[in-house]
């Protein structure tokens, strides 16, 4: 990862905190692509699999990555939310490997669906984000 996108990275939050991600979402010196670039980065998916999650087309996700123009505040706040899942996640399993192993795998908390599954919407964000917390503090995977 790169100095910058470290820099980045420490500016989200590493617990989903509304206030924090709505003084975020609200702020208006953010240079968007620099953070859908940096969602890349950390999570190493694909475009196709990250606009998936943001519920946008591949196109729509690209543009992104490469326009400085203002997005929707929604779409902005799914995107920091998913950087914030994973910057929790990862400090909650050592590195993004291990992390994105738990989120890929069947789990009885959700269903026996992976949490993967749910991390289209806010509310399935902070629900995965809820069941990390609970690992945080000896609860099972």
């Amino acid at each position: 990862m790169k100095v910058t996108e470290k820099q980045k990275l420490e500016k989200i939050p590493s617990k989903i905190d509304n206030v924090e991600i709505l003084q975020l979402v609200q702020s208006p010196t953010i240079v968007y692509r620099s953070y859908f670039n940096l969602l890349k980065s950390l999570t190493k998916e694909d475009d196709r699999s990250l606009a998936d999650w943001m519920n946008i087309s591949e196109k729509t996700f690209r543009t992104h990555k490469t326009s400085s123009k203002p997005i929707k505040p929604q779409l902005w706040e799914h995107a920091i939310m998913i950087l914030s899942l994973f910057k929790h996640g990862i400090e909650i399993f050592g590195n993004p490997d291990q992390f994105k192993a738990w989120l890929k795998t069947d789990n009885f908390f959700f269903n026996q669906k992976a949490p993967i599954s749910f991390i289209n919407t806010s509310s399935g964000i902070k629900f995965i984000d809820d069941r990390l917390t609970g690992i945080e503090f000896g609860d099972n995977a």
